[in-house]
C-alpha cells in the first residue's frame, strides 16, 4: 500500500485498524494456554504484519496521530496484562499452573526489591551450651556462619547468638532451627528498603559530579582565595560521598545476608512450697486431719492443729524443717506424721502433720516449713525454698447461771470499790488539810492587819467646848450651865 492511499484513509478507520490489530495479539495470548504455540506465533507475526502495512513509515495523519505512537500502543498490548495490583498475571499463570501446582519458591531478588530479612527467636532448652552448639551446626549446614554470641551460666544460663545466612535459605535455617528446642518467641520481620537503596545510588551519583566539578574548578582556580574555598568546598563533597556510599555498603550487606538472632534459654524449674493450717476440737493422733472446725475456742478443749505441706514446684524437696515458735515447736519430732514422706517430698505431692494441745490463751500461730529442691538422682537442684501460714486461736471462757459466790464475789467486789473511793477522797483531803493549817494563821494574820490599817486612817471625834446640865425634879426646875 503506497504513502498516498495512507494518507487518503480516515482517522476513524487508522482507530479501527489499531483495535483489530489488538484483539489479534489478545486472541494469540489467549490460545497459548491450549499448546498451540505455532498458531500464536502465526498470529503475532500476521498482527505485526498488518500494523506494518497499516503504518509504514513515520506518518502523521490529519488529525496529528503519529505513527510511531501507535506502534507504542501495539508494543504494550503485546506485553503481559497485569492485574488490578499490578502483579504479572502470566507470570502467576507460569508459577501456579493451570491445575493448581506447586509454586515455584521466589526471592526478593526475583522482583527486583532490596528487602532486609531478619528474625528473633527465643527457644527454651534443657542444656544451654549443647542447644547452642547443635544451632551453630544447622547454620553452618545451610551455608551460613555464626556472626556473634553471648553466654552467661550460673542459676540461669543463657546465650544469645547471632547468625547469617543467605536470604534464599533464611526460612529453611529457621524451621531447622525451632528443633532445637521448646520454642517460646518468633518475630520475622521482611523490611524493603528499595527506595532507600535507589535514593542513596542517585544522590551518590549526584555527588559525584559535583566532587569531579569541584575538583575542574580546582585545577583551573588562580585566585589564592578561591583556591581555599573550593579546597573546603571539595573536601565536605568528599566527606559526604564516602558517608553515602558507606551507608549504602552496610545496607547492602544487610540484604546480601539475612540475620537470625537466637536467644537461648534454660528451662523454668520451679521451686516452690505451700502450707495450709487448719484446726479440729478433738485429739485423735491426726486421724480427722485436715480439720475444718473454727478458730473460736471455747478454754479448756483439746484441739488438734493440722499442718499440709504441697510441694508445687517441678522437683522433689528433701531435708524437711517445720517450726512455730507460738506453738513451741522447733522441729517435725514435735509433729504427728498423718501421711506423707518427710525426708522426699516429690513435686504435687504433699503431706499431713498434726499437732495436739489445749485450748487456754489467745494464740497467733506463725508456721514455717523450709525444705531443700533436689532432682530426681538426689542431687541439690536450687537455694532453699519455705512456705508459711498465718492463724489465729480465739479463746472464750464457756457461760454459766450466776450462783452464791458469784453474788458474793460481786458484793465484795462492790465494797472494795468503795472502800477504794473513800481511800481516794481521805488521801485528797489529808493534804487539802494541811495546806489549810498552813494558810490558816496567814490569812488571818494579814486580815488583822488590815483593819488596823482602815481604823488608823481614820479621823478622831472632835472635843466638846461646854456643857449644859439641866435638872428637873418633882418639887421644882433647876439649870445648871457650865462654861
Amino acid at each position: 500500500m503506497s504513502r498516498h492511499r495512507l494518507s487518503q484513509l480516515s482517522r476513524p478507520s487508522l482507530l479501527f485498524a489499531l483495535f483489530a490489530a489488538i484483539a489479534l495479539v489478545l486472541s494469540a495470548c489467549g490460545s497459548s494456554s491450549d499448546g498451540d504455540d505455532a498458531s500464536t506465533e502465526a498470529a503475532e507475526d500476521a498482527s505485526f504484519d498488518d500494523s506494518e502495512e497499516s503504518f509504514d513509515g513515520d506518518f502523521e495523519d490529519e488529525g496529528g496521530f503519529d505513527a510511531a505512537s501507535e506502534e507504542a500502543m501495539v508494543e504494550d498490548a503485546e506485553a503481559p496484562e497485569a492485574d488490578e495490583e499490578g502483579v504479572d498475571t502470566a507470570a502467576r499463570d507460569n508459577n501456579l499452573g493451570s491445575a493448581g501446582a506447586t509454586a515455584t519458591q521466589q526471592t526478593a531478588a526475583d522482583f527486583g526489591r532490596k528487602i532486609i530479612f531478619t528474625a528473633d527467636i527465643t527457644i527454651e532448652v534443657d542444656d544451654v551450651a549443647a542447644a547452642g552448639q547443635e544451632a551453630t551446626d544447622i547454620i553452618a549446614d545451610v551455608g551460613g556462619f555464626v556472626f556473634g554470641q553471648q553466654t552467661q551460666g550460673g542459676s540461669r544460663p543463657e546465650s544469645v547468638i547471632t547468625f547469617k545466612v543467605l536470604p534464599e535459605d533464611f526460612d529453611r535455617a529457621i524451621e531447622a532451627l525451632g528443633n532445637v528446642g521448646e520454642l517460646r518467641n518468633q518475630i520475622i520481620t521482611a523490611d524493603d528498603v528499595t527506595e532507600r537503596v535507589v535514593n542513596l545510588e542517585t544522590r551518590i551519583e549526584v555527588a559525584q559530579l559535583g566532587v569531579e566539578r569541584l575538583r575542574a574548578a580546582l585545577e583551573g582556580s588562580q585566585n589564592l582565595e578561591d583556591y581555599a574555598e573550593l579546597e573546603r568546598l571539595l573536601l565536605d563533597r568528599e566527606s559526604e560521598l564516602e558517608l553515602m556510599r558507606g551507608t549504602l555498603r552496610t545496607l547492602q550487606d544487610r540484604i546480601d545476608l539475612a540475620t537470625i538472632t537466637v536467644r537461648l534459654v534454660q528451662d523454668a524449674v520451679n521451686h516452690s512450697m505451700a502450707l495450709t493450717s487448719t484446726v479440729y476440737h478433738t485429739q485423735d493422733d491426726g486421724a480427722s486431719c485436715p480439720g475444718n472446725d473454727s478458730w473460736n475456742i471455747e478454754s479448756g478443749t483439746d484441739i488438734t492443729i493440722c499442718f499440709e505441706v504441697i510441694n508445687t514446684g517441678d522437683e522433689p524437696i528433701a531435708d524437711l524443717v517445720f517450726i512455730d515458735t507460738a506453738l513451741g515447736i522447733d522441729s517435725t519430732e514435735d509433729l504427728i506424721l498423718v501421711f506423707g514422706d518427710l525426708d522426699r517430698l516429690d513435686g504435687g505431692q504433699s503431706l499431713m502433720l498434726a499437732f495436739e494441745t489445749t485450748a487456754d490463751r489467745r494464740t497467733q500461730l506463725r508456721p514455717k516449713v523450709t525444705g531443700r529442691p533436689i532432682t530426681e538422682e538426689g542431687e541439690p537442684a536450687g537455694p532453699s525454698v519455705d512456705a508459711r501460714s498465718e492463724a489465729f486461736i480465739d479463746v472464750f471462757e464457756p457461760e454459766t447461771d450466776p450462783g452464791f459466790g458469784e453474788g458474793f464475789g460481786a458484793g465484795v467486789s462492790v465494797l472494795s470499790g468503795i472502800w477504794t473511793a473513800v481511800k481516794v477522797i481521805i488521801g485528797f483531803l489529808i493534804p487539802m488539810l494541811v495546806l489549810l493549817a498552813i494558810l490558816g494563821p496567814v490569812l488571818w494574820f494579814g486580815r488583822s492587819r488590815l483593819r488596823t490599817r482602815k481604823q488608823a486612817k481614820q479621823p478622831p471625834p472632835p472635843s466638846p467646848t461646854s456643857s449644859t446640865v439641866t435638872i428637873s425634879g418633882a418639887t421644882g426646875e433647876g439649870e445648871a450651865s457650865t462654861e
